[in-house]
């Protein structure tokens, strides 16, 4: 019996979506472009394959997303030298689930992930350095104890 293929998730420039996660991990391999990150995604009631790059694939597991959470892809113009590529943007979609008890500190979780956009964003403008995952984490982290330090 042949195993058929779900369809590949491709975005057009200016284009967004509403994703919804259907298994918690993802695949993790390694080919000829180097690592990648395969997600099983439903997308308008149809399951897809979803290559994530390593930044969004980061987004992914910071925010801790599970089967059945949703987020958004936007696919936005960008520009590494003088060619214009395009580039996925990530949104986590929030749960309309009740609030968990608050101990006075749920702002941090919002700084944080003010923080790691913000180190996704330098490391994106940076295109000629090759920059790693714990790069990203460490600047996310210098970021939040500058953001959240009380003089």
């Amino acid at each position: 019996m042949e195993k058929q293929n779900n369809p590949k998730l491709e975005l057009k420039l200016n284009e967004s979506v509403r994703l919804k996660l259907l298994k918690d991990k993802c695949y993790e391999g390694t080919n000829s472009y180097g690592p990648f990150y395969l997600y099983s995604v439903l997308h308008d009631n149809v399951e897809k394959t979803f290559f994530a790059p390593a930044d969004i694939h980061q987004q992914i597991v910071a925010h801790g997303l599970k089967t059945g959470s949703e987020f958004i892809l936007k696919k936005v113009g960008g520009q590494n030298g003088k060619k214009l590529v395009g580039v996925l943007v990530f949104e986590a979609v929030e749960r309309s689930v009740a609030p968990e008890p608050t101990n006075g500190n749920d702002h941090f979780k919002e700084i944080m992930a003010h923080c790691l956009q913000d180190a996704v964003a330098i490391v994106r403008s940076f295109q000629d350095v090759p920059f790693q995952n714990e790069d990203i984490r460490s600047i996310s982290s210098c970021l939040f104890i500058a953001r959240t330090r009380i003089n």
